[in-house]
């Protein structure tokens, strides 16, 4: 037997224990000075000389392994597994590239562009096509430019794949990412009756600090009609805040936040949040790369809204799960824009240059979808090395491919390159007092 090579042992102050993390098997134990010595001495060829028990947990936990297991390969087949899983199709549909907002930190280019009736059959032909070749779930993004300025088409499409869906036993799933100015109370009811369970809405702070990064096209403010859909809409669909942030807006993101779960409406079960990244994804990104927050500052404030959630009761510290890639690393994910054309990342969408299909055409793989797919942790000797790399797989993979051409200063690493300790150190304690409120008196 042989340690795995990714553990991660923590020493508990309070009582000379440890918190010992496993990152492929995402197992967390508590252990003694002994165990640990035991674990961490082991080589190639030992035998641990532990309890039966002792011994099949930590196999179990994944913190010993068998002298012949090659972790990494198993990461890479972890990997193939996820990346060509053919039993669920994901889809982001954006029905237009249009918004009526400015943000001054948005990467897509706008276009008043609508999909039509053709591209919707398509759409429905594609997904058809699909559940006749094996596929048994459907996850729908619906997605933009503002995906609300065209509620009727989400409302034809929907309705059309959740009958193809019913018909065939497949499942069907949906959420959607707007601006949240349009999401009125009898929106989020229609949305819901067309089994769309979530919505992402972007908040970018205080009424004034909004506003100027999220106006409306006119130059209007835009915060306090979406602050007041959230609040009509409250307990219809789950809602999830996001608050981009950067250099000018990071620092009083939280207070904002804080402020927000007061309100009186404020339902904890019916609303979180996460602070989203703002990068210069593309050229039309009008924010320069000083505003941009580097990963390690951008996940510190990360850790600080965690902690302000589960200080309030919104929610438990994180706890670490393993990567499997995103869309644009999987063969059955795909972007449908206004067109029908098609893109693997949703950064894309927009981009006539990233365009690697279209409904309307057969179906090839073009240089960049081939890109897409095969670039992953596997061609970096620094993902190879790094003990976080189950938790994070590589990252994003657009990040990746810039990066690679010069286009992006550095890899998209996991926050648990960050704070890994001291996530755990605090959910472990939370645990602990969970058990202790839970004991008889």
């Amino acid at each position: 037997m042989k340690q795995s090579y990714y553990n991660f042992f923590f020493k508990l102050e309070s009582n000379g224990q440890y918190l010992a993390y496993n990152a492929r098997e995402n197992g967390l134990a508590l252990v003694d000075e002994r165990l640990k010595s035991v674990v961490c001495s082991l080589s190639p060829g030992d035998v641990p000389q532990l309890p039966e028990e002792v011994a099949r947990n930590l196999r179990l936990g994944g913190f010993i392994v068998d002298d012949e297991m090659d972790e990494y390969r198993l990461l890479q087949v972890r990997r193939r597994q996820a990346q060509y899983d053919s039993k669920r199709l994901g889809l982001t549909i954006a029905p237009t590239q249009n918004c009526n907002l400015a943000c001054k930190y948005c990467y897509e280019t706008p276009s008043r562009l609508v999909m039509d009736e053709q591209t919707i059959e398509r759409t429905e032909a594609f997904v058809k096509q699909q559940i006749d070749s094996g596929v048994k779930g459907l996850d729908i993004a619906w997605y933009g430019g503002e995906p609300l300025l065209c509620m009727d088409v989400i409302a034809k499409l929907s309705s059309r794949l959740i009958a193809l869906c019913d018909g065939h036993g497949v499942n069907y799933n949906a959420a959607i990412v707007t601006n949240g100015t349009l999401f009125s109370r009898t929106t989020a009811e229609r949305l819901k009756d067309l089994r769309v369970w979530q919505a992402q809405i972007t908040v970018d702070g205080d009424r004034w600090t909004h506003d100027q990064r999220r106006p409306y096209r006119g130059g209007q403010g835009s915060f306090e009609k979406i602050i007041g859909n959230i609040k009509e809409a409250c307990g219809v669909i789950q809602i999830i805040i996001r608050i981009n942030i950067d250099t000018n807006n990071a620092d009083h993101a939280l207070t904002f936040f804080d402020d927000l779960t007061s309100q009186p409406w404020f339902e904890k079960e019916k609303i979180t949040a996460y602070f989203g990244h703002v990068r210069k994804t593309t050229n039309s990104c009008k924010c320069s790369e000083e505003e941009c927050l580097k990963c390690g500052d951008f996940w510190k404030h990360e850790a600080q809204l965690h902690n302000l959630l589960a200080a309030k009761g919104l929610g438990a510290h994180p706890y670490p799960t393993a990567a499997s890639g995103c869309g644009a690393t999987t063969l059955m994910s795909s972007t449908i824009g206004p067109r029908g054309e098609i893109y693997k990342c949703w950064n894309d969408c927009g981009d006539s240059t990233k365009i690697v299909g279209s409904l309307h055409e057969p179906s090839t793989l073009s240089p960049l979808h081939l890109e897409y797919l095969t670039e992953s942790f596997e061609t970096d000797e620094e993902c190879r090395e790094c003990k976080v790399l189950p938790l994070c797989m590589g990252g994003c993979v657009d990040i990746r491919i810039k990066a690679k051409r010069g286009e992006a200063d550095s890899k998209d690493c996991s926050r648990w390159r960050y704070y890994l300790e001291d996530t755990l150190r605090k959910f472990y304690l939370q645990k602990m007092k969970e058990q202790a409120k839970a004991k008889p008196t």
